[in-house]
């Protein structure tokens, strides 16, 4: 339930689908996927409990995150429109444009303080007792493959979708509402983050 719901992942995504593509666009998620599998390693090290307990730490990445959103989505809603559809078949954008979706995608999993609480508060109870470090990592990786599975359906849809929004002019407007959007999850975090401080 929690993976499938949209949040900055779903908006990256579609992001990605509109500028560049399917391909980029499930690059992105399987990016998110990659950041998913270090949070559950984290986890499993005791890392994420951690940082949870450090209430700086934790507020640190709060702001990190935010920051990143911020800035993702000013990119898109200050964005110049003219070439706004990039082509994968042009010489060296695909390669270029693989690894920069692939990059978006980890970072917005890395910097983002809810999945550590999804696996310091949301997967612990679900562990019968006695659990150790094994469980929880099974747990986790569940639930970024469930994560994952839910990211490449939003990308096979918004991929397929993108041929709808050829027209420049329709596509920048997504684009920067997509942007706003971002922006508001990012100052959304922050402001979480300022009121528990």
């Amino acid at each position: 339930m929690l993976t499938a719901i949209p949040g900055p992942a779903i908006v990256l995504i579609m992001k990605s689908a509109v500028l560049r593509g399917r391909r980029s666009a499930m690059t992105t998620a399987v990016g998110m996927f990659l950041g998913d599998l270090v949070w559950v390693a984290a986890s499993v090290a005791g890392l994420t409990a951690v940082l949870v307990a450090s209430r700086p730490a934790f507020e640190g990445l709060r702001f990190v995150g935010a920051a990143y959103l911020i800035y993702l989505g000013l990119r898109l809603m200050l964005r110049r429109g003219g070439r706004l559809l990039v082509s994968s078949a042009e010489p060296g954008v695909g390669r270029l444009s693989v690894r920069h979706a692939f990059g978006e995608g980890v970072l917005c999993e890395l910097s983002n303080p809810k999945t550590v609480v999804v696996f310091t508060s949301v997967i612990p109870p679900f562990l019968p007792g006695g659990s150790g470090p094994l469980d929880l990592a099974v747990f986790g990786v569940l639930f970024a493959v469930v994560g994952l599975a839910s990211c490449l359906a939003y990308a096979l849809v918004l991929g397929t979708s993108r041929r709808t929004v050829r027209r420049p002019q329709l596509a920048d407007g997504l684009l920067r509402v997509s942007g706003g959007v971002l922006v508001g999850f990012g100052a959304g975090l922050a402001v979480e983050g300022a009121r528990s401080a």
